[in-house]
């Protein structure tokens, strides 16, 4: 471009962009005009917080009210976008001119002392831009332009100075020269405009004069996202160089949009002194062996030279970070990072929703937010509440402590889903590498515990200086690691997640690096019992490869099986087809997945307190754990980790209650979650008590059957206790289900009483003595009650009307329980 035509543009731009800057204002939801001037006001609050950046919205260039300003707003638009580089620098300029016509005098004392030393760091930034390109589409004729790029962040470099304008001292005569712009490396003085004086070379650099500007910045390395990596291709990275505010915005790991323009640096090794060189380029320019040179001829001239060395590489500089709000919904809308620090806002619809939900009463009476919540939990999945909750309690987490000795307790959550196979545990673990930005999903087979923790590489552009190079559980922080197939790691690649999962922090001592970094990271493992399908007649620790300490550092594990059960399985398959047939089937649930994040945001915002109350009965709770020697947590046993784990369950199920204090309660809804998925699989035998005093009269059946009595008592006051096998409870549960399910069809009410002996008659057959009989009768009755009082699986209706035969209480069938589901 002529350099006339390009100095009259940029006066323009600068001009017009200034002109915007000082009259734009939003519309209302009327669609009127607001009175305040939207730039100007931002302008007021970036010199009160000291900031040199003005974020502009590029819709807004084309959103001003066209009588205010006196040119073609789309065009500047275009050419914002079509020519940043050629008019950035007119942009940043009109930027400190907006400041200086603020009225405020306190202001203006602020921005004059600003301008004095920092006039180059005032920018102005773009974003909200309506497309964004990946980085393999990036190509010349995207040079100069305004665009965005997606990616994923692998590694960033220290913040480093800059040097934007140099002022120089003549070695030879003392002379200063100010206003040398750099140009890709320290660039000098062509001459000393001293008379006589003639020097080329022997330059100072006056680093702490008035007249040298120096400037921050930092490079980061974006890779492509896995969702835009074709087949069979392996993912692409570029630089990104950052300057002043926008350094330090983001982390390994994290997913970004970064706006700014592709740049094309020049690599020119035989402009630098050869201590600049790497040592590769360095013994190719002192060999001269290739045929460009003219084999033994000797260089033939500069033309050959330049060829030679002059190479190009892209770069891209960003000018505004901001966190890829896309990976959740998967472009249908925008989510809400559920770990994120930033304070939050809610509107009054979703305060009222959040509120209601955290005081829902289900058809008992009881609050059951919990399970509402839960059921948010992956919605594809049929089934699996218990796992959910896990889940759910794992991406709300638990307060981290830090003692006056300054040892750290963690808040996070891990948990263990050990299960048969295709019981949907990578889909769980999919699921939440989805939900939140900072999730990394690994598989054990190929993780190693460089992969996993960290490792120190040579880094290529740093003339092989040793770096490390972040794992997965760093890449994960402040989010979850989720690792499939945990049990097919290799042991000692296990051991090296040991300090992760407890202290969260990775030690490193490599290659003269000592370094101790973070992993505060919750980990969600899945794998596959010893003998492929878990036998429940064998402890826990039996049916898993893991070690002892590795299962003591999981807050929570699930045991899936895949049980033959005929209504269950048409449930299931009914599930699956209408998933396949129409694509997105999901189950009702009462939050959708941007509902969920913001509601699970709003939980961490809170910080329960322990009641007294509450302490005494998570002492009992840990006391009860080490006294039953039929609760063995892998070969370890019960330990203080347990204890710990307790508390940070009670912590997080206060949370999802939206309280400030924990209560007995929450310690026992926590306990029973740490203890019944694990008991109900690990014990053949479930206890059915009774609190009424057994008679001392009453004859031993003569047949054991389904049901045999344990520990009869032998005086009056002594409880009776029944055991009976699990997949006996679940076969008589679902016959009284079934019953209740199909009365309630037929509009007929059915009273425990009646319940009693519509069971007695379907196992009449069965029954020969009158002990047995009996004994029948008070089973069924333990039964009904632990599916009341502890499965919840049948309400009751309405209470008996007669207070001394409570047996008249009308029952039903939970509306939530599916028939033929699992009990417990």
């Amino acid at each position: 471009m002529d350099p006339v035509v390009k100095n009259q543009l940029n006066q323009q731009v600068k001009r017009h962009f200034l002109e915007f800057l000082e009259n734009f204002r939003l519309k209302d939801e009327s669609g009127q005009f607001e009175r305040e001037f939207y730039y100007l006001e931002q302008a007021k609050t970036m010199v009160r917080e000291g900031k040199r950046t003005l974020y502009v919205k590029i819709e807004h260039l084309e959103q001003i009210d066209a009588a205010s300003i006196s040119f073609e707003a789309p065009v500047l638009r275009e050419i914002v976008q079509s020519k940043y580089v050629m008019v950035r620098d007119s942009l940043n300029a009109a930027v400190p001119m907006l400041l200086s016509k603020l009225e405020d005098a306190d202001l203006q004392e602020e921005v004059r002392r600003a301008r004095e030393t920092e006039e180059l760091k005032f920018v102005a930034a773009f974003y909200d831009l309506p497309l964004f390109s990946g980085i393999r589409d990036l190509r010349t004729d995207k040079l100069g332009k305004l665009v965005t790029i997606s990616g994923t962040v692998t590694r960033t470099t220290e913040v480093k100075p800059e040097l934007l304008v140099g002022t120089f001292m003549c070695n030879e005569c003392n002379r200063e020269v100010s206003g040398i712009t750099q140009e890709f490396k320290v660039t000098t003085p062509a001459v000393c405009p001293t008379r006589n004086c003639g020097n080329r070379s022997n330059w100072t650099l006056i680093g702490d004069s008035r007249t040298t500007r120096w400037g921050d910045w930092q490079r980061l390395r974006l890779q492509e996202n896995e969702s835009e990596v074709p087949a069979g291709a392996m993912p692409r990275s570029m630089d990104v160089i950052l300057r002043d505010e926008c350094c330090e915005r983001c982390k390994p790991g994290d997913k970004v949009l970064i706006t700014g323009s592709l740049i094309v640096v020049p690599d020119v090794p035989s402009m630098m002194n050869p201590a600049e060189l790497k040592l590769q380029v360095r013994k190719s320019l002192q060999t001269r062996g290739d045929s460009s040179y003219g084999g033994g001829d000797g260089v033939k001239g500069l033309k050959g030279t330049g060829n030679r060395d002059l190479t190009y590489k892209l770069a891209f500089f960003g000018t505004f970070v901001d966190e890829n709000s896309d990976w959740s919904n998967k472009g249908r809308g925008t989510g809400d990072n559920i770990r994120s620090d930033d304070k939050m806002y809610l509107s009054p619809a979703d305060k009222a929703k959040f509120e209601g939900i955290s005081n829902h009463t289900g058809p008992g009476g009881k609050k059951d937010c919990f399970d509402l919540v839960a059921r948010s939990v992956a919605p594809a999945i049929h089934g699996h509440l218990e796992v959910k909750k896990g889940i759910l309690l794992m991406l709300i987490g638990a307060l981290g402590k830090k003692t006056d000795e300054g040892i750290k307790l963690r808040g996070d959550i891990n948990v263990l889903l050990l299960g048969d196979p295709a019981t949907a545990k990578s889909a769980m673990l999919k699921w939440v590498s989805t939900f939140l930005p900072r999730a990394v999903f690994a598989s054990g087979k190929s993780s190693t515990a460089a992969g996993l923790t960290a490792s120190v590489v040579r880094d290529m552009d740093l003339d092989q200086e040793r770096v490390i190079q972040p794992g997965a559980l760093m890449l994960a922080d402040n989010g979850i690691c989720c690792i499939d197939e945990f049990e097919r790691m290799d042991p000692k690649d296990q051991v090296a997640i040991h300090e992760a999962m407890e202290q969260q922090t990775i030690t490193l001592s490599k290659a003269g690096i000592q370094a101790t970094l973070n992993a505060r990271a919750s980990i969600l493992a899945s794998c596959l019992p010893k003998n492929t399908y878990y036998d429940p007649t064998q402890p826990l620790h039996k049916n898993c490869e893991l070690t002892p300490p590795i299962m003591s550092r999981f807050d929570l594990i699930f045991v899936l099986q895949d049980v033959h059960n005929q209504d269950k399985d048409e449930l299931v398959a009914r599930h699956i087809l209408e998933l396949h047939r129409k694509g997105d089937v999901q189950e009702k649930t009462h939050l959708n997945t941007s509902e969920l994040q913001r509601y699970i945001r709003l939980a961490r915002t809170y910080k329960p307190k322990i009641t007294a109350e509450a302490h005494q009965r998570l002492v009992k709770c840990y006391k009860k754990l080490r006294e039953d020697r039929t609760y063995v947590r892998g070969a370890a046993g019960v330990t203080v980790r347990q204890l710990e784990s307790l508390i940070r369950l009670s912590e997080a199920i206060t949370r999802v209650h939206l309280e400030e204090k924990v209560t007995v309660d929450y310690v026992n809804q926590a306990f029973e979650l740490q203890m019944d998925t694990l008991k109900r699989v690990e014990r053949e035998n479930i206890d059915l008590e009774d609190d009424a005093p057994a008679p001392a009269e009453q004859p031993a059946p003569e047949s054991a059957g389904a049901a045999e009595p344990a520990g009869r008592a032998a005086g009056g006051g002594r409880k009776r206790a029944t055991k009976i096998t699990f997949a006996e409870y679940q076969r008589i549960g679902n016959m009284l289900t079934r019953h209740l399910y199909d009365k309630e069809l037929a509009n007929e009410e059915v009273k425990e009483v009646d319940l009693i002996e519509w069971y007695m008659e379907q196992v009449e057959e069965d029954i020969t003595t009158e002990a047995q009989l009996e004994e029948q009768q008070h089973m069924i009755q333990l039964i009904i009650n632990r599916m009341i009082d502890k499965d919840r699986v049948i309400l009751v209706y309405r209470a008996s009307d007669d207070a001394k035969r409570p047996e008249g209480r009308v029952l039903v069938k939970h509306p939530n329980y599916p028939v033929g589901e699992q009990l417990g």
